[in-house]
């Protein structure tokens, strides 16, 4: 038996003996429930994209990237000048390495390409790189293999699996690779073949044939990089890094260093760390993973907070409807309430009934907010699935956000929030109706 006067009144009048559970009760505590559970559905969603968002990111880029904006440092050894002073990249590759918190540094060659198959010219981001054990850039991207295996070595290239498939090419298959690059050259050598002599043309032309020779590289590997919405909309091309170089006219230049580090969430701090410590040149750029998708994290970041701020407003709506129920309870029971006062109840206590009331409601939508949040989140997928079928349109489409599944991650700490949000929300509503019946006179009460 409750020996508390309040708290028996308050539950009294929250389960009246004619129906088991008041219908305003209900509607009270099925509105709070729906706020919470809401919110902790979106919440943990977009908690989840923007978790997968970073998982595909850091497992495709490098989790840092450098390169000297002078240029000279990337430039092979015979092709600097002599009285350049700055650290040539080989040098810069060895000093980043001492760093204990470096993993791998992998020289990469970056660039355009035409590509050539089955009678089509498409054009191809071209990364060049090495494939060996210890390049961790080449490991993460061979876990994107869909077909064939990841070998750069001889003259293969692993293919996009977009391009793959709009042209019809096959692990096995020889395409054609053309070097943008050399048509500046072309047009600078063919004007010099009209201002030179007869004699002088031959050589000429002979030079103009190896600009414009294509090289015949075979697929060994077709892969599928990850689509993300600020990433570049062409389609990227793996190959050795001796022919990215030779497509690049390069010789032995590099156009960036890849570090992957042991913690890619402490990519910022290891990248001032190489900074201090003289490994990164001051004449060098670099930048995180993190830093390289700023603009996509922070979009996501921004409508995360704006979906916490529209849907906490439906919270607020249902402890309106808490308040609505508790000044319909203080009208109905106002009898009730002036012969409590006349036999000596304190206002303190007749406002306990209410606040009480009101904390009861806001615990049970709560409580029910959170499991009905959490089963809808652990069954996400599968009433992505049924509502598909139903209404016949695909929900969360893989093509668009490069994801195959809803993600969720829980965060306990925002469930907390929300729930005590709901709660205290709920509480302050039954304020209201509680100081209006605190201050009943019982003898206006029992005349009327």
């Amino acid at each position: 038996m409750i020996k508390n006067f309040s708290l028996f009144l308050a539950l009294r009048y929250l389960r009246p003996k004619r129906t088991f559970v008041s219908v305003i009760t209900l509607i009270s505590v099925l509105g709070v429930a729906l706020g919470v559970a809401v919110l902790i559905v979106v919440i943990s969603v977009m908690a989840g994209f923007q978790d997968e968002i970073k998982q595909v990111a850091m497992g495709y880029d490098s989790h840092i990237e450098a390169a000297d904006r002078i240029g000279t440092g990337m430039l092979s050894e015979h092709e600097r000048p002599p009285d350049v002073k700055e650290k040539s990249w080989r040098e810069v590759l060895k000093a980043i390495k001492q760093n204990p918190s470096v993993t791998s540094v992998s020289p990469l060659v970056r660039g355009m390409i035409l590509i050539e198959t089955n009678g089509y010219i498409t054009p191809s981001l071209m990364w060049g790189m090495r494939s060996d054990d210890t390049n961790r850039i080449a490991s993460k991207h061979e876990k994107l293999l869909v077909d064939g295996s990841f070998d750069l070595s001889e003259d293969n290239l692993i293919l996009d699996n977009q391009l793959a498939r709009a042209y019809g090419v096959q692990v096995g298959d020889k395409v054609t690779v053309y070097a943008p690059s050399n048509l500046q050259e072309l047009v600078h050598t063919m004007r010099a073949i009209e201002e030179k002599p007869e004699a002088e043309k031959q050589e000429a032309y002979k030079k103009l044939k190896n600009l414009v020779l294509p090289l015949d590289l075979k697929v060994s590997g077709i892969f599928t990089p990850p689509t993300l919405q600020d990433s570049s909309k062409f389609t990227v091309t793996i190959m050795p890094l001796h022919v990215a170089q030779e497509l690049g006219g390069m010789g032995e230049g590099v156009t960036s260093l890849g570090i992957e580090v042991s913690d890619p969430y402490e990519a910022g701090e290891i990248k001032q760390q190489l900074i201090k410590s003289g490994a990164l040149p001051e004449s060098w750029g670099s930048s995180t993973w993190m830093e390289q998708h700023k603009s996509l994290f922070d979009a996501v970041k921004n409508e995360t907070e704006m979906m916490y701020f529209v849907l906490f407003i439906i919270v607020i709506v249902a402890a309106f409807c808490v308040m609505n129920t508790m000044i319909t309870v203080t009208v109905q029971k106002r009898r009730e309430i002036g012969i409590i006062s006349a036999l000596g109840s304190r206002i303190s206590q007749i406002i306990w009934i209410f606040l009480s009331q009101g904390m009861i409601v806001g615990a049970l939508g709560a409580i029910s907010g959170i499991g009905a949040g959490l089963l809808v989140v652990y069954y996400r997928n599968t009433i992505r699935q049924g509502i598909a079928t139903i209404s016949g349109r695909e929900i969360f489409d893989s093509s668009i956000y490069g994801i195959i599944e809803i993600p969720a991650k829980v965060v306990w700490q925002d469930v907390s929030i929300i729930c005590s949000g709901a709660f205290i929300l709920c509480t302050l509503a039954a304020l209201v109706p509680a100081f209006i019946a605190a201050r009943t006179e019982p003898a206006v009460a029992l005349r009327d």
